[in-house]
């Protein structure tokens, strides 16, 4: 039997299903006629705004219908049907091999939820599905039986689900994964990905016209090099066909400007090939910053406004997707300003942030100014020293308090283009295990200026509380949350400002007058540490010993006695066979 004729038979299994669907959709005609009203309506004037229901933070959301109605008062119109994140939070589909029954039966729930409510669905898959996760091994696009199998899974999904809408694939991260030119595989050795992509993506768009016409399979180009990208575009079939986009091409989908919209070429570039070519972008944004993943959480709403006017000022971007998901449990003044922005897309930056204060009654005012400071903070800090930022100063549970061990920075990387070529060149530190005094002492007065910033929007939010109204209590929470953002901004700041003095001391102990001058600065970051601590005893207690002998203090304090460099195995060129 042919897969075109495979494909048919499987419709016709279907169609009793479909009549099912039909019956209820007349049951409740009202509804539908809502529906249909509300496809009229654009989100920001974007064709899509597609949302994700709960995110890796908070994954147990149940679909309920006023889950689902608190979503699409935001102006979501399409859904996508999976968390879909590396780590499988609640055990959500992430791969097409993950579509055992009782996913089946989930998503068919969350199906029937959708349409009730007016929305379109998408599914995200990674394709294809690793071999071996650690050590990776991929599975190989070029393999006969690989892409007979990804044929055949795609059919059965798109058959077994007709009311689905889209479907988005990754084809790195999201348990994917791609050979590599330069590697062992023999189908793939000496053949650039561009020679070996598009036909994998043209056959996994063409198996799902065979099945239903007029489809779209959206690609997201995850951790491929920004030259990748332009020369797969360029073979690609278009016809049926998305890209979607980080707003920056070296690094994550973070709700600022750092190297994003009209600051990164790449973007601009892939954005403007797409276009030329009539391939539609869904341009990706965070309205919280990942919460509650770090600390920082989403009180700055005038980066939202900046994230959606970049993508909504470039020309072929049809629609936009939020990246994180959507937790109707902690919607806050982010998701206020996403809300009133795709209402009105043209309205001023101090028009809607006017209608997200309102609610704050007589502390609106003072509300934007610490909202305003927020986003400052945000946009402080040295986003660029380090992809794992959790250990900048960022993880949760931070108490302001640091070792007494010299300061580090955490550094990683990993064996994708983009690790080797783009965001080696956006992070400052990737591999190396030594770095020069200067980058840490650029860390940590980043870091300072980034608390101080969080520690003004502190004053004002204590403003708003004076001021008084009925959201008092919000309006502390807020101020509870930044000041303890702060707090270990300042920490974090204060141990790599510490490590430096203490080392300049070092270098001068046997001059007393320079050291005397040195000292004095050791000293005074230490009274700002025990400021910050609020006096703990144990930071006091450092303070008091400095002063008391800061020579021997220098011997068993912030001291670079372990000068040997730690190395790992490398076993990604060990790969076992798992066939």
């Amino acid at each position: 039997m042919s897969k075109i004729e495979h494909c048919m038979v499987r419709k016709s299994r279907h169609f009793v299903n479909a009549v099912v669907i039909l019956g209820a959709l007349l049951v409740v005609g009202v509804s539908a006629m809502a529906a249909n009203d509300s496809e009229t309506v654009l989100p920001g004037g974007f064709k899509y705004f597609v949302g994700i229901v709960g995110n890796p933070s908070v994954p147990d959301i149940s679909w309920s219908d006023e889950e689902l109605e608190q979503i699409k008062a935001l102006g979501v119109n399409t859904v996508q049907l999976s968390i879909a994140w590396g780590g499988k939070p609640a055990n959500e589909v992430l791969n097409l091999e993950d579509l055992d029954a009782e996913q089946r039966a989930k998503f068919a729930f969350r199906i029937a939820q959708a349409r009730k409510h007016g929305l379109k669905t998408i599914a995200q898959f990674g394709i294809p599905r690793m071999v071996n996760y650690n050590p990776v091994r991929p599975a190989c696009i070029m393999d006969p039986a690989v892409q007979q199998k990804y044929e055949a899974l795609l059919t059965d999904f798109m058959t077994s689900f007709p009311e689905v809408d889209d479907v988005l694939v990754y084809t790195f991260d999201q348990r994917a994964w791609l050979c590599s030119e330069f590697g062992p595989c023999p189908r793939c050795s000496g053949l650039p990905l561009d020679e070996r992509l598009p036909a994998f993506l043209n056959l996994l768009n063409d198996t799902m016209q065979k099945c239903r016409p007029n489809t779209t399979l959206w690609w997201k180009p995850w951790e491929l090099s920004k030259g990748q990208v332009v020369a797969i575009m360029d073979k690609v079939k278009p016809a049926h066909f998305g890209l979607v986009l980080n707003p920056s091409t070296s690094n994550e989908v973070y709700p600022f400007n750092d190297r994003s919209f009209k600051s990164d070429l790449g973007v601009k570039r892939l954005v403007r090939m797409a276009f030329e070519r009539n391939i539609p972008v869904l341009g990706e944004f965070d309205h919280t910053f990942y919460k509650p993943l770090y600390q920082v959480e989403d009180f700055f709403p005038r980066l939202i406004y900046e994230q959606m006017n970049g993508w909504k000022e470039m020309e072929g971007v049809t629609g936009v997707k939020e990246y994180y998901g959507f937790s109707p449990t902690t919607f806050s003044v982010n998701a206020a300003m996403l809300k009133a922005w795709m209402k009105a897309p043209t309205a001023t930056l101090e028009t809607l942030l006017q209608e997200v204060s309102a609610p704050y009654g007589p502390a609106a005012p003072i509300m934007i100014q610490a909202w305003e400071y927020v986003a400052q903070s945000v946009e402080a800090f040295p986003w660029d020293t380090t992809y794992l930022i959790g250990q900048m100063g960022l993880d949760r549970g931070s108490d302001g308090s640091h070792l007494w061990e010299p300061v580090s920075i955490s550094n990683s990387t990993w064996d994708t283009p983009i690790w080797k070529a783009n965001r080696r060149g956006n992070f400052m530190l990737t591999q190396d295990h030594k770095a020069h005094p200067w980058l840490f002492e650029d860390a940590g007065l980043r870091l300072e200026d980034s608390a101080a910033l969080s520690y003004k929007a502190v004053g004002f939010y204590d403003q708003a509380i004076a001021a008084g109204g009925e959201k008092v209590e919000d309006v502390r929470m807020q101020r509870d949350i930044v000041w303890r953002t702060a707090r270990s901004l300042r920490s974090k700041s204060l141990h790599f400002l510490e490590t430096l003095a203490a080392q300049d001391a070092r270098m001068v102990q046997y001059d007393e007058q320079q050291f005397t001058v040195v000292a004095k600065r050791l000293e005074a970051l230490l009274k700002k540490d025990v400021e910050n601590q609020a006096g703990a005893a144990a930071v006091a207690q450092k303070l008091s010993e400095f002063q008391r002998d800061p020579k021997t203090w220098l011997t068993v304090n912030l001291n670079p006695l372990d000068y040997e460099s730690k190395a790992t195995m490398d076993w990604s060129r060990w790969i076992p066979r798992q066939d």
